[in-house]
């Protein structure tokens, strides 16, 4: 795939996680939101968040509980930084991630077009125990 083919922004229709056991879950529930963009320029950018992710009681940003806004981060995922293409994956470079320990990382995606939507999907996820392949299926905004 070249990468001039995933220049877009899209949003998010289904994210699951598909376990070898043969369980499936939906790690930010079914409903989960999301919006990604491949830009010109070799940025991108992803935001994803539970539909019924808790408000906080603070009124500000920086004050208020700190197990709240734990609790509304966990619900919560996003990065930014450069892609590249090799075959069929892109390659996020993170550059800033609200999960820390993805800064500096490659984040690689195996992704493909199907019924005009972006599928992306990442194996060899650790959920607790076990493993899994997540596949995110995002639509072009605008559809």
């Amino acid at each position: 795939m070249k990468k001039g083919m995933l220049v877009g922004t899209y949003r998010l229709l289904s994210w699951e996680n598909r376990f070898e056991s043969g369980r499936t879950d939906y790690p930010l529930g079914r409903d989960a939101m999301g919006v990604i963009g491949y830009l010109e320029n070799g940025q991108m950018f992803v935001h994803i968040m539970a539909a019924d992710r808790q408000r906080v009681s603070g009124a500000d940003l920086f004050g208020g509980d700190n197990a709240e806004f734990a609790a509304a981060a966990m619900m919560h995922l996003s990065y930014t930084g450069t892609y590249r293409m090799e075959g069929d994956e892109v390659i996020h470079e993170v550059q800033i991630c609200s999960f820390s320990n993805w800064v500096g990382t490659d984040q690689r995606r195996r992704c493909r077009f199907e019924d005009g939507n972006l599928l992306l999907s990442a194996g060899g996820l650790r959920v607790g125990d076990e493993t899994a392949t997540g596949y995110l299926v995002w639509q072009p905004m605008g559809k």
